[in-house]
């Protein structure tokens, strides 16, 4: 079977859609990415080769048969879901389209499910959730990722909500976390925040340049240099948590809409 036909652009906007950045793909971590597929009947670069998830997904791209590639493309899609604000990232058609053109059937937009509201603490529970489950079922690696993807989540829908637009932070979590940090008004530099609050301001930026090191260090997005420890991925569960949490509560205060457990239990 011939190669699939990927342009270098073609690829970018892949990348871009599926978040490799950093050697990241999406919120898998090795085990999940593995069985991803596994479940698809598709054989890629093992873990033990060393390299990132993002560089065995790029290698698969550029040797795959085009039905091998759009078969796998059109998954990867349908596992990401739609999220807030893809009605106004044009990447996203555009991968639809590359899609298309290898299989020559458009993808649906009715594949996807409905799109979550990231700025609720329905959400924060969801993903804080769903990076417990990882913690009980051993994937520590998992749960690092899953944290980072939620903290990640918030500020990139923070900043588009509050100024139109989403900046490029090169997977720089903590730059990313100064910029809405500051839009918020709820960095240690406004004179306006009492000097106690603003010590807790600046643990959380460490608390976010910790998740940064960590996720670098400790999880799949990258070859594994550090084995975690189950303390080292349940401190970065519950520090992800704290942080997506209050930039949720500030965000809705300022809004004046409802911030209470009780209040985001019963919408989510």
């Amino acid at each position: 079977m011939s190669a699939s036909r990927l342009s270098a652009a073609d690829l970018r906007i892949v990348e871009q859609v599926l978040d490799m950045g950093s050697g990241y793909v999406l919120d898998f971590s090795n085990r999940t990415f593995a069985e991803f597929f596994a479940d698809l009947d598709v054989e890629i670069e093992p873990e033990e080769t060393g390299l990132s998830k993002a560089k065995r997904l790029r290698a698969f791209l550029r040797s795959a048969s085009t039905a091998e590639c759009a078969r796998v493309l059109h998954a990867l899609l349908e596992y990401r879901g739609e999220q807030d604000g893809d009605d106004q990232r044009a990447s996203i058609d555009k991968y639809r389209g590359i899609v298309s053109r290898l299989e020559g059937v458009a993808v649906p937009l009715s594949t996807a499910p409905v799109a979550p509201n990231v700025l609720t603490l329905g959400y924060v529970r969801e993903l804080s959730d769903k990076a417990e489950r990882r913690l009980a079922a051993s994937d520590l690696e998992g749960a690092i990722t899953v944290s980072r993807t939620l903290v990640e989540a918030v500020l990139e829908q923070l900043e588009l909500r509050l100024t139109g637009q989403s900046g490029n932070y090169a997977g720089d979590l903590q730059r990313q976390y100064k910029a809405v940090a500051k839009i918020l008004r709820i960095d240690d530099k406004d004179d306006q925040v009492d000097e106690g609050f603003k010590q807790i301001a600046r643990g959380l930026v460490q608390i976010v340049n910790g998740l940064a090191a960590i996720r670098n260090m400790a999880s799949d997005g990258h070859a594994r240099h550090v084995q975690p420890q189950d303390r080292h991925a349940r401190v970065a569960v519950n520090s992800a948590k704290t942080v997506a949490s209050f930039l949720v509560e500030v965000f809705l205060a300022k809004r004046g809409a409802p911030t209470s457990v009780a209040t985001a239990r019963s919408a989510g």
